[in-house]
């Protein structure tokens, strides 16, 4: 018997070198909202999320609120590019925050070279 996860994060690369990524929230506790991180791997390199549930974005962090998840079942997709020629290897982590400490998180690494 496992347990279930408080937060699930599942992401893959397009043939255009697009990060598609989903995010599950199975938390029943208090929290803010999900924090996502990105690093990227031996460059010099950043990731840009530019685009969350279907709303186009431009942005270098990501934060999305309990309220904007709990619109969609507790789910968030997100969509980012990395900017980097040089890039190999980039982790996401995205982060259950409750006043503003760390709850929870799940990450992946993603090889950019497939």
């Amino acid at each position: 018997m496992g347990s279930r996860k408080n937060i699930m994060l599942d992401a893959n690369l397009t043939n255009e070198r697009i990060i598609q990524a989903r995010i599950k929230v199975n938390y029943n506790g208090r929290y803010d909202g999900v924090q996502v991180n990105a690093h990227v791997y031996e460059s010099k390199g950043v990731v840009r999320f530019i685009e969350v549930n279907g709303r186009q974005e431009s942005l270098y962090r990501l934060f999305i609120s309990k309220d904007n998840l709990a619109i969609n079942s507790n789910e968030a997709v997100f969509k980012a590019v990395v900017e980097g020629k040089d890039a190999e290897r980039v982790r996401l982590r995205a982060s259950i925050i409750q006043e503003h400490k760390e709850v929870d998180y799940d990450y992946i690494v993603l090889d950019l070279h497939n």
